[in-house]
């Protein structure tokens, strides 16, 4: 089988080695897809180790040989793993999750990112909120816009590229902004604004349109610059703002969610293969991990059947 295998810092390579025996209570899964996380990349940028590591953990596949009951050969799944990058990987059947019939093999693998959003959006306190603020329309802050629109909230976007404004509005925000062109009426005024960039300006900005006792809720993964983050307490004191760290470690609650994403998939509420604006194979992604910049997309998915 061949895999990615980050080396030493800023250095990932395909590397080559034979399949492992298939202990009793897993599956051999071929992969057919893994999506492309910042946090994979912003770790291999950040060259912290330790190495070697493996890493990627968007995955789906066949299975192509089974040791546990009830998940049989030719079963099409996610598997929640953290060494996904490979043609092959050996998975407890613990990690699995079966993929609906209508769920194609991409929106598999991206089930486990919109598991974390589901996971995310249950956090807030939404009941009660005529509008919410979104800032940042990349890839989950696009998917976090399509469940609250499919819920029937009112969403205002924030965002400096032009192609994710268009795919915010595309994607049912009620109003979309430049953050250049954010009226005075919003600046300390919204009830709950959730911050999807993952960046310090868009924490700063994100922070600074939230009212007294509102809420703040963060999505964006904050692995850039070592992960520090510079924030106005005094600020934040006096507003009395209730922040959400909207991320989750249960591995029984994000499968659950997983099996849920796939599902919105496969009856097509929210397809996350829509946003998927590059394919790659697994001989080109140590050329992405060197310079993941290089490219404006959405989602890249790497196709390890190419």
């Amino acid at each position: 089988m061949k895999y990615l295998l980050e080396t030493a810092p800023q250095t990932v390579e395909v590397a080559e080695d034979g399949a492992p025996a298939l202990p009793t209570g897993s599956v051999r899964v071929e992969v057919a897809y893994v999506g492309v996380c910042h946090s994979d990349t912003a770790r291999v940028a950040g060259g912290r180790g330790p190495f070697p590591a493996r890493l990627g953990h968007e995955v789906s596949g066949v299975v192509v040989e089974s040791a546990a009951p009830g998940l049989t050969v030719g079963t099409r799944v996610v598997a929640y793993v953290e060494d996904g990058y490979a043609t092959e990987l050996i998975v407890p059947a613990e990690r699995i999750v079966p993929v609906h019939a209508d769920c194609s093999l991409v929106d598999a693998a991206l089930a486990e990112p919109l598991a974390c959003v589901i996971g995310g959006i249950e956090m807030l306190d939404l009941a009660h909120e005529r509008e919410i603020v979104l800032v940042g329309s990349g890839f989950m802050g696009l998917m976090a816009l399509r469940l609250l629109v499919a819920n029937g909230h009112r969403v205002t976007v924030i965002e400096p590229r032009e192609h994710a404004r268009d795919l915010a509005a595309a994607w049912g925000a009620d109003r979309v902004l430049h953050p250049d062109e954010v009226p005075d009426d919003l600046r300390q005024g919204c009830s709950v604004v959730v911050e999807a960039t993952g960046a310090a300006s868009g924490l700063q900005l994100a922070s600074d349109l939230v009212r007294i006792a509102g809420t703040l809720g963060i999505m964006g993964y904050h692995q850039s610059s070592g992960g520090k983050r510079t924030v106005d307490m005094e600020s934040w004191n006096y507003r009395a703002l209730k922040v959400l760290s909207l991320h989750h470690r249960s591995r029984e609650d994000v499968l659950r969610w997983i099996d849920r994403a796939q599902r919105l998939s496969a009856l097509g509420f929210v397809r996350p293969s829509e946003l998927a604006d590059r394919t790659i194979p697994l001989r080109d992604l140590p050329a992405l991990f060197a310079d993941p910049a290089g490219h404006e997309s959405i989602k890249t998915v790497v196709d390890m059947r190419s």
